[in-house]
């Protein structure tokens, strides 16, 4: 198992925090923090087993402090060790002041740029950010972006405009779909020194499509016989998409994603998959029993039916031509499953 980045990670402060095993602790005049492999408590004292620096664990025996409030639950950054990793709004603890402070923000200073930090004295204190996190200066960071979208996505990145500030970078524009709309934020945001990527780009639209139509394609898509997927919603507004579905392990869809993504008119895509285990699936057989019986039925000519046991309820779901088509199904598989408990979500399309 790989060591653990203390960089990356928030360190608990003994007497300021609980602890457990796992955190990263950092005890007031030390060096540098520790992981705990293990903390119990005994009479008036806390022992701890911390292992620095991966190797074996010591044991340090400690006062045992009553902790009934945390300024910070999840811990502190130590700075100015922790500088570069530091959040807005993180709190923090400068081990050379040992003064506890809050994160409020980014500056540029003289072309360096600074984290402010305001402490429990109420000074306000700007540690510069190490040199290997310094933002790219504006315009160097827009010639490398607008290089790398030139060579990867020369038709549409011709049509964007790319804005810099601090490391964010801002796209503006119009492109062929949402598939390359997503390829090119997730090109973005793989550059090297690029803090994060805001994306006001829009897809072409040939021709105007309706939230309703758009709604209407991808519930059909979704139920095209090589995707399994059960318990599903679709809501589209101002061509915007928000879908949740679930499925069994074995049948999770993994280019899901980008098919819906390539469906014409699609201005944004928000999808959830629920994945089930296998061995969480109930009545499947019986499920797939009445799922035939529909196929097999002259009665349901042009119909498309699932059956699924979902939260203790068996789901129809799908599509049928005429409200007679979604009755008989509703009445057939009660009789065949033999329960009332069931939900028709069958729709008339």
């Amino acid at each position: 198992m790989g060591r653990r980045n203390v960089g990356t990670d928030y360190t608990k402060i003994y007497g300021y925090n609980r602890v457990a095993p796992g955190n990263w602790l950092y005890f007031k005049g030390k060096m540098k923090p520790g992981v705990v492999k293990s903390c119990f408590q005994t009479g008036d004292k806390e022992v701890f087993q911390i292992s620095y620096d991966g190797c074996a664990p010591e044991q340090v025996e400690c006062p045992k402090v009553m902790i009934s409030n945390e300024s910070a639950p999840e811990g502190y950054r130590l700075v100015p060790a922790q500088t570069a990793h530091v959040l807005i709004g993180d709190h923090v603890y400068h081990t050379l002041r040992d003064q506890f402070g809050v994160a409020v923000g980014l500056v540029s200073d003289a072309g360096k740029d600074k984290l402010a930090v305001l402490l429990e004295d109420g000074s306000l204190l700007f540690i510069t950010v190490p040199v290997s996190m310094q933002n790219t200066p504006n315009d160097k960071l827009s010639e490398i972006v607008r290089t790398k979208l030139l060579q990867l996505f020369s038709e549409d990145a011709r049509r964007i405009t790319v804005t810099v500030g601090q490391g964010i970078v801002y796209l503006d524009g119009i492109v062929r779909s949402l598939v390359i709309k997503r390829a090119l934020c997730a090109c973005v945001n793989g550059i090297q020194r690029v803090r994060g990527c805001v994306d006001f780009l829009r897809v072409q639209m040939e021709t105007y499509i309706s939230d309703d139509r758009l709604q209407e394609t991808i519930l059909r898509l979704l139920e095209q016989p090589g995707i399994r997927v059960f318990n599903y919603t679709v809501e589209v507004q101002n061509s915007r998409a928000h879908v949740k579905c679930s499925c069994a392990e074995r049948y999770y869809p993994k280019d899901l994603e980008t098919r819906i993504s390539n469906i014409s008119g699609l201005q944004d895509l928000s999808l959830s998959v629920e994945s089930i285990p296998e061995n969480a699936i109930q009545n499947a057989m019986m499920c797939r029993g009445v799922e035939s019986d529909f196929e097999a039925s002259s009665r349901m000519a042009g119909s498309v039916i699932r059956v699924n046991f979902y939260n203790n309820k068996y789901l129809v779901e799908g599509r049928v031509s005429n409200s007679f088509q979604r009755q008989w199904a509703f009445f057939h598989a009660v009789k065949s499953l033999k329960t009332a408990s069931i939900e028709n979500r069958l729709r008339i399309s």
